[in-house]
């Protein structure tokens, strides 16, 4: 899974090293003159600006998720869920600069042309499809594996399965509580692990609905990750504790180990694989107000997981709300995260950096999801009233001194 990670970086022109002055993100929109003249000299961060605004319903974003980045030339998904129950997935448009990152690359559907040219409004976004069908607040949103459907979870007991294009929903799983989160297995995407309020995580059979497993954990799941082996499963939980359980065959799990990780519950967990000489780790949101960085120790046998220790711990206002991380490969790595003060939370990872954090102000509400897209190129983030936010970074390489 790494080799294929790390391909797909280079497929998108990544790993970019020289980079690693410029701040979170590639650039991928060309400014205009009278912008460089107001941006303020030495400062990578004047770059980085909120181009577009995105709102369908006043209901707060509770989770949002890009995907189909491999599809088509022309554009993403940004798949973005609600606390009133909608789902809407929208066509992000790539820019120019965008597109000339993947020139050589062939996209296998590029012959849909219903969808290959940007609408004429200049948004260069697009609703693409709508899925209604839950009732109460959406806690969790993924991609299966092809990406031609989507995967909810909701307090309203149950996971949905829809199609992307269609937004027909094709299948409904219903728990016995709230499903707080689910995944798919790596190694068995016939096989999905879903969370319930009751603290019981269920193996099920996407095919038939059969439960393959259940297990009783102490308390509530609340987030839940794979690591780059597909075999490790980290568990965040209410009580701020990570279990890790892992997937010794296709349709179970073992309980191995837990560290107690916080007074607050976890919200979010974010797995970077090892790079810039950095072990592997995880980017923990937990209601206490922190965020934690936390290196993941692989010891005997080989690939084996076998401890998890804070290499750090980061400020963000947070103490009610699902508030989710996500990470950005940009310079040496930079954790990025929603906040109940209004601010997208940005921190450099890179070694010596001593966390160093900029925030983005723009919302006028506390900021819960943030999502980046695959090329690098944008952060999505997303507010309590709806409101959902793209950032890019500017290019002024083709303006003059």
């Amino acid at each position: 899974i790494t080799d294929a990670l790390n391909n797909v970086k280079s497929w998108f022109g990544g790993n970019d090293r020289g980079r690693a002055s410029q701040g979170v993100l590639r650039p991928s929109l060309k400014g205009t003159r009278a912008m460089k003249q107001q941006r303020r000299d030495g400062d990578v961060n004047s770059d980085l600006r909120p181009v577009q605004e995105l709102q369908d319903s006043e209901s707060a974003v509770t989770c949002i998720c890009f995907g189909q980045e491999r599809l088509h030339k022309a554009y993403i998904l940004l798949a973005t869920a609600s606390k009133d129950g909608t789902v809407v997935i929208y066509r992000c448009y790539r820019t120019e600069m965008e597109i000339s990152f993947l020139s050589d690359q062939d996209y296998p559907q590029e012959d849909d042309s219903a969808f290959s040219a940007p609408p004429p409004d200049h948004s260069n976004i697009a609703v693409h499809s709508k899925l209604v069908g839950h009732s109460r607040a959406i806690t969790s949103i993924f991609f299966n594996l092809l990406e031609d459907q989507l995967v909810t979870t909701s307090i309203d007991k149950s996971v949905r399965f829809w199609g992307i294009d269609s937004g027909e929903m094709l299948k409904v799983f219903t728990d016995s509580s709230p499903v707080p989160v689910a995944t798919f297995l790596p190694f068995n995407p016939q096989v999905f692990v879903a969370a319930n309020s009751n603290a019981v995580l269920r193996l099920v059979n996407v095919q038939n609905g059969m439960v393959l497993q259940k297990l009783k954990v102490e308390t509530e799941v609340r987030a839940l990750k794979f690591d780059d082996t597909g075999l490790f499963l980290l568990a965040g939980t209410k009580s701020g504790s990570i279990h890790v359980l892992e997937a010794s065959d296709n349709t179970s799990l073992k309980f191995k180990f837990k560290v107690q990780l916080a007074r607050g519950g976890v919200t979010c967990i974010c797995f970077v694989p090892a790079n810039y000489g950095m072990p592997a780790c995880l980017l923990v949101n937990t209601s206490d107000s922190n965020a934690t960085i936390i290196d993941c120790t692989y010891g005997s046998p080989a690939g084996v997981l076998t401890n998890l220790t804070v290499r750090s711990r980061v400020r963000v206002a947070h103490s009610l709300l699902p508030l989710k991380c996500c990470y950005s490969p940009s310079g040496q790595g930079y954790l990025i995260s929603g906040s109940e003060d209004k601010e997208v939370y940005i921190y450099s990872l890179a070694k010596g950096s001593n966390y160093k954090m900029q925030y983005l102000k723009h919302h006028q509400v506390p900021v819960v999801a943030v999502a980046v897209n695959m090329q690098d190129t944008v952060i999505a983030s997303a507010d309590s009233l709806g409101r959902i936010v793209l950032w890019r970074r500017m290019d002024f390489s083709h303006i003059p001194e």
